[in-house]
This record gives C-alpha cells, structure tokens and sequence, in this order.
C-alpha cells in the first residue's frame, strides 16, 4: 500500500534535512493538518517565501520547520542580501538562527564568482565554533544556511569546483551552513562525498528507492499552478538512493568495510553496538526500521522479525570524522528488548527516568499486593492531589539536596500520570522539541484560576489529613477542617466548582460526623 506523504517525508528525512517546495498561495495561508503532520516528522526547510513577505514563515516556523528559505526578488543587488535579510527578520521578528537564503547563480566564474562569494560571507557569522557537524551552530550570521542555486550558471565545471572550494571554509569552520542544487551530475553520488569533505551539503532529488539506473527526477506537470517557484535544480536531475547517499560520506578502515553503528533509544539509554552496509542502510530508510549487517550470518539483519522485539527509526547520523554511524530508535517489544538476553540494552538495565518508566509500566501490567504505584494508577484523585502536593514542594525547596529530592518526587508522579495515559519519555522530549521550534511565546504569566484551584486542593489535603488525626484521637479538630471539607463535599455532588474531581472517602465522612458530635 502505497505510505502516507508524512510517513514518506519522514523516512527521507531520517538521515538527511529535507527541502519541501510549496506554492506561494499554499505559502500565504498558516499550515493544514496535513503539513503540519509532515513538519513534525523531519526536519525541513519550508519556502520559498518572498524576501519582501517574510511575515508568512511565521506560522510555518510555529509549526514545526526547522527552517524557512526566504527568496530575494531578481530585481535585489547581490551586495544587498545581508542588509536587506537582516531588515525583513528585524521587522518580522524572525530568528536568524531558523533562516535560509536562496541565493540564485548567475555565473561561477570571473568577477559574478567573486561578487557571489563576498555577498554569501557577508550572511555568514564573523567567527564559527569550528564544528561543521554540531546539529545547531553556536553563532549564526544574518542567516543559518543558504541554498546556492547554480542551475542555469555559465561558467562550466572547472569554475564550478573553484567556486565550491573557495567557500568551503564557510561550512568547515560552521560559519554557515552551505547547500548546493542544480549541479545537474548524471552520477551525483560520487561528487556528494568529495561535497561532504569541503563542508557543503548536495540538494538533489531523491529517492527511498530502489533507483533503476539513469533515472532522473520527473518532469514538470503541466497541472502545475503558475504559483510555483521553479525548483532550483537542472531539468531531468538525477535521482539519488537516499541509503546509498548516506553511504557515500562515510567511511571505514574495517579490512571488512563495515561502519560501527551505535543504537540508542529516543530519550533513553545506548542499547547496542551493531555494523551497517550501504544494504543495510538502503532498507533502513526504505522501511523506516532499524536494519542492521549481521557478521554471523552475513546478511541483512531486521531486528525484530524473529524476536518481535522491532524498532521504529527515529533518526541516522554520523559522527564527526564520518566513521560511525549512529542510529536512534524507538525500541518495541513486550517488554522492549534490544539484547538477545531480553534485557533492553546490551549493558543491564537502564538507570535513572528510563529505569522509572519501565518500572511503572510493569506495576501498571501487574502489580505485587499494596503497591502504591497501581493505588496512583487507580485512584486518578490521589494521584492528582499528589501532583499538586509535590509541586508545592518543590516551589517552596531552597537547599539543593531538597530541592533534588521534591523533583524527584514531582518526577516519580508526573511520570505515572504519563504512564497511566500511555506516554513514554521520548513523547515528552518530543514536545519540547517542537516548543524550542515556536518563535512566537505566549507571556507566560501565572493562571489565576490554576492558582485559585491548588490552593483549594491544597487547603482540603491538609484539612483531610487534619480530620482523619482527630478521628485516631491524634489532635483536635478546627473549624476550618470541617469548613474545607464540607465545602469539598458540596463541590462533588454539585460538579460546579473546582473541586468537582475530589471524593469524599468514608474515613473523612466520618471524621467530618465526629466533628460535628464533639461541638467543633
């Protein structure tokens, strides 16, 4: 059955950044659901949006693009583009950080190759952190990355690969990230390594594949609405495997040419130490799963296809020399298991919120007699309760050996309530991922209500707990108790009020009557 566009845009992007090319009036409208499902699943440069109306990316940006690509006008002067991308993402309050620039070729040699390269330094960060493959730059110029456009240019192949080493310092010092497209190769993947080695990434067409030989990217259709940019890319391109592509930049000194690849869980632990191939990481992107070389057998390994224990992949990456491979996943099985030992990773057991997930996950399956945990997965007041409680807590710490102490305990109930709701930790970091996207914040100011509403919890806690020690004869009771809990009580059986979701438990009832029997 043929995969939905997300889930596709999202295997394409599982190694590599994707570029998705919009038509202006589909530009000039906020996100459908549609894309916005696609945003979330990879990482994505948006555009391209008109220089002079930058203000659309925002709501691209809002939901998720990693990027938007903004377009001079043909009418803009080359020498320009640094004041004038500044001035559109001042007005627009636009990051520099989420911005690329397409920047459209003319010529690759002569004076048009030293006018191009000094306005394309012009956008780049004075100084660069000196790591070319940290996945977010420490300083950033006028823009993050732009994407040089030579489809079209005269000068030929000679001055092309002038052009490109003469900017490479740009990208190998992290000064800017630097992307190409229209180099119009009838075998582009050798040319991407020699790319991938001057600092500079390859915009090309690509495919999950198999790609038969010579296939080149389609033709436009005429059904195309007169909206569309052109494509920066030279008619009839070639089209890339997106696993052999992967393949082409890195490398192995192995006498054996396999690529060590690290596994790791999203959010959680390593798990395993596993080889790759470019078979294997060819149907790794093309299925969207961890595959991996097994040595033993030597072939094709589907972790998962006889264990059951399989992997979603989340993301493939290689390190800094290009020598290893590392692979994130979301580790499935009953219970996730990457060890051949049934054990999630291939070092023992996890430690620390992994360790506490996998711990209430059991409880909530079985639990042993008097669990407090599966009492918290029962009894949805409590656990709530205990939530505001330890927030409490923790807002009012002040040594750090308490305050590390009520996080934990906030920790240990806010994760059984994500638990009790079938959310993982990987979830989680999920959302703050794509809150760090937003580059419009709400205030942030304290809620009223939400205030209003703890306190009220907080009050009937503590006149609960009151209660229930005057009716073991501990204490006397107040007139505020009975106050906090028949105001509960009345708040229940009206379902008005804020106090809607508390119960009243037998043992209160019946402090609440030996209250009133005592003259409190």
């Amino acid at each position: 059955a043929a995969e939905p566009d997300a889930e596709i845009v999202r295997r394409l992007g599982l190694a590599s950044h994707v570029f998705l090319w919009f038509s202006s009036a589909e530009l000039s409208a906020p996100p459908s659901p549609a894309r916005i499902a696609m945003l979330r699943e990879a990482s994505c440069t948006v555009g391209p949006f008109p220089l002079n109306s930058a203000h659309q990316a925002r709501d691209w940006l809002n939901a998720g693009a990693q990027y938007a690509l903004l377009a001079p006008a043909p009418s803009d002067i080359l020498g320009n583009l640094a004041a004038a991308v500044r001035a559109a993402a001042t007005e627009e309050a636009l990051p520099a950080e989420r911005l690329f620039l397409l920047v459209q070729a003319e010529s690759t040699s002569g004076s048009a190759a030293d006018e191009l390269i000094a306005a394309i330094g012009s956008l780049a960060a004075k100084t660069g952190s000196g790591c070319r493959e940290c996945e977010r730059p420490r300083t950033v110029g006028a823009v993050a990355g732009v994407l040089l456009a030579l489809g079209g240019a005269t000068g030929g192949t000679a001055a092309e690969a002038s052009l490109l080493k003469r900017l490479s310092p740009l990208g190998t010092s992290d000064r800017l990230t630097l992307v190409v497209s229209g180099l119009g190769l009838s075998a582009p993947l050798p040319r991407l390594g020699e790319l991938h080695s001057l600092g500079i990434g390859l915009a090309a067409p690509t495919s999950l594949g198999p790609v038969p030989p010579n296939a080149t990217s389609p033709t436009a259709s005429p059904d195309i609405p007169p909206s569309y940019t052109p494509l920066p890319l030279q008619p009839g391109s070639a089209l890339m495997d997106a696993g052999l592509a992967l393949a082409s930049i890195v490398r192995s000194d192995r006498p054996d040419g396999l690529l060590a690849t690290i596994v790791e869980e999203a959010g959680g632990p390593a798990l395993g130490l596993v080889f790759s191939t470019a078979d294997s990481l060819c149907a790794a992107l093309r299925s969207g799963r961890g595959v991996y070389w097994s040595r033993s057998r030597r072939s094709l390994w589907r972790k998962g296809d006889t264990s059951g224990s399989w992997q979603r992949l989340v993301r493939v990456a290689a390190d800094c020399d290009s020598d290893a491979l590392r692979f994130t996943v979301m580790q499935h099985g009953q219970p996730p298991s990457f060890c051949h030992r049934g054990t999630l990773t291939c070092w023992g057991f996890p430690r620390g919120l992994r360790a506490l997930q996998e711990t209430l996950e059991a409880r909530k399956a079985a639990a042993p007699p008097g669990s407090y945990t599966k009492r918290l997965f029962d009894d949805s007041t409590l656990l709530r309760n205990k939530l505001v409680e330890e927030a409490q807590e923790l807002a009012e710490a002040e040594d750090p050996e308490d305050v590390a102490s009520e996080a934990a305990d906030l920790l240990y109930f806010a994760l059984v309530r994500c638990v009790a709701a079938g959310v993982s930790l990987a979830q989680v970091e999920e959302q703050l991922d794509r809150r760090a996207l937003k580059v419009s914040r709400r205030p942030g100011n304290a809620k009223a209500s939400r205030n209003e509403a703890a306190a009220e919890i907080l009050a009937a806690a503590a006149a609960d707990k009151e209660l229930k020690a005057a009716a073991n004869g501990a204490a006397a009771v107040t007139p505020e108790a009975v106050a906090w809990r028949e105001k509960a009580a009345v708040a229940v059986a009206s379902m008005k009020s804020t106090f809607a979701v508390l119960t009243v438990s037998a043992a209160a009832a019946g402090a609440v009557a030996l209250a009133r029997a005592q003259g409190a």
